[in-house]
């Protein structure tokens, strides 16, 4: 009876599984009918003889329920117990139950079902998409028809641009046609040169003498005599070179020759065997103005930009700008467009007029449109000097060659000793370190290492000190200068006067 009520439960389901289950195969009903028929012959047989047992029987039948194994679908080690056999009494009234699908496996289907229509549903929306796509792709790889055939716009010819105003002057379109054919393109060429052994690399040498393009400026023809052709330029553009090409506005090339070149000025000049070609005209600079307008003419980047035309105005006169050798010279400023190329590029006015050999510009971030050009007239001066006799005529030098206090490591050491004396900041000392034959101060006693404080009175605070009181003077001139000397661990100053000789270059 313990089993019995512990399988309760289980039993329960099994009946509702009898109540609900289909009907069964028509084997089994026969099978059923037959056991029906024997097991009523065994009652009627043994009616008489057992009354009292069947009795009981019955009222086991009605309180007792048969426990059938259960084959759990997670379980494949239960096992199934068969219909009983023909020994075996049978309940008239149980119908073998019918297994019923895992639930699990109705919900597979399901999912099933579920995912084949999803796919079916985006197959055909791609399958709509895709329609669409290629209607529109048709669609763009047509030409839209003409609505309107006769809608068409045309370009008309352009008014000549005056090139002069209604006063009489020059245009910028005037001057670039007056001035153009005067302004040309500077190719230079520099030896290949070798490069030293780092390790066991770059050891070759190259002894060919192959030159190779090392730089690009502008330039303008200034003068032609005795069968040449001068150009003037600026000295950065042609000082490091070994050859040169002069490229004229029509293209044509002609191999040029260095005249000289003066880095203190910035100015150049070379020469090419050719006549006849348009000399720019050279206006007076100190006649310039600020705010005149101007036109700048040159080769930014080179070659391929030849005769460029950039227009702006004066901004500003003498600004000193301060050569690759220390020296200033007063320059014009301007807001007109100066690159890489333009140095050696005419300045003209609007009268067609050089006024200016374009230099340089400041070429920071935070700065734009500052353009500075070398005046006509100092340019001119200097390019006619280098003609003639190939240096700068009438500048004045000391005859020493030197270097500054601060290439020193007790640099900061003798400043302040200097201090003392009363030569405040005298960073821009210069120590002599050799003295030419030709100079005045051979007759002064000055040694190597004697140390130039002060010139005229005014303590070298730079070198500029020096250069400045050059540039405005000429050979013959004299100038007071106070010499430091150290000895005995101790500083000597006296003052000599020295006689200015000529530069030649």
């Amino acid at each position: 009876m313990n089993e019995l009520e512990n399988n309760e439960e289980f039993t329960s389901e099994e009946q509702t599984e009898e109540n609900t289950a289909e009907n069964t195969q028509q084997e089994t009903a026969e099978q059923e009918a037959a056991e029906q028929n024997t097991e009523a012959e065994i009652n009627s047989a043994d009616n008489e003889n057992s009354s009292a047992e069947n009795a009981e029987q019955e009222e086991n039948q009605n309180n007792t329920t048969y426990h059938y194994a259960y084959a759990s679908a997670n379980n494949q080690n239960a096992y199934y117990n068969p219909a009983p056999q023909q020994n075996t009494q049978y309940n008239p009234y149980y119908t073998a139950p019918i297994a019923e699908e895992p639930k699990k496996k109705n919900r597979t289907a399901l999912t099933l079902i579920i995912v084949f229509c999803i796919c079916a549903v985006l197959a055909i929306v791609g399958l709509f998409v895709a329609a669409a796509m290629d209607r529109n792709n048709s669609s763009s790889e047509n030409t839209t028809k003409p609505t309107n055939p006769s809608a068409q716009v045309e370009t008309k010819d352009q008014e000549d641009a005056p090139k002069k105003n209604d006063s009489g002057e020059y245009t910028v379109r005037g001057v670039v046609d007056k001035v153009i054919d005067s302004c040309v393109g500077i190719t230079v060429y520099a030896e290949a040169t070798n490069y030293s052994n780092f390790y066991g690399y770059g050891s070759q040498k190259n002894n060919s003498g192959e030159m190779i393009q090392s730089g690009a400026g502008s330039g303008v023809l200034m003068l032609e005599d005795k069968g040449k052709t001068y150009i003037i330029t600026n000295a950065h553009v042609i000082s490091d070179g070994s050859k040169f090409t002069v490229t004229l506005n029509d293209k044509k090339e002609y191999e040029a020759t260095m005249v000289g070149y003066d880095s203190q000025t910035d100015i150049g000049v070379l020469s090419i065997n050719k006549t006849g070609l348009q000399i720019a005209e050279f206006g007076k600079s100190d006649q310039t103005v600020q705010g005149e307008q101007v036109v700048a003419i040159g080769c930014p980047g080179g070659l391929d930009f030849l005769n460029s035309s950039s227009v702006g105005y004066v901004s500003a006169l003498a600004r000193p700008i301060q050569s690759t050798i220390g020296y200033n010279t007063e320059c014009i400023q301007i807001d007109a467009s100066i690159n890489p190329g333009n140095s050696g590029g005419g300045l003209f006015n609007m009268q067609g007029q050089i006024i200016g050999i374009n230099s340089s510009k400041i070429a920071a971030t935070e700065y734009e449109g500052m353009g500075f050009a070398i005046p006509s007239n100092t340019a001119i001066a200097t390019a006619n000097s280098l003609i003639k006799v190939g240096y700068v005529e009438g500048r004045a030098k000391l005859g020493i060659t030197y270097k500054s206090i601060t290439s020193y490591s007790n640099a900061n050491a003798i400043v302040n000793a200097l201090n003392k004396l009363g030569f405040e900041n005298a960073a821009g000392t210069m120590v002599i370190n050799e003295v030419t034959a030709d100079s005045d101060l051979v007759k002064k006693d000055i040694q190597p290492y004697d140390m130039i404080v002060a010139v005229n009175g005014k303590t070298m605070t730079s070198t500029d000190i020096m250069t400045s009181v050059l540039a405005k003077s000429k050979p013959g001139d004299k100038i007071k200068l106070t010499i430091a000397r150290i000895k005995n661990n101790q500083i000597d100053t006296f003052e000599v006067e020295c006689t200015l000789i000529e530069s030649k270059g």
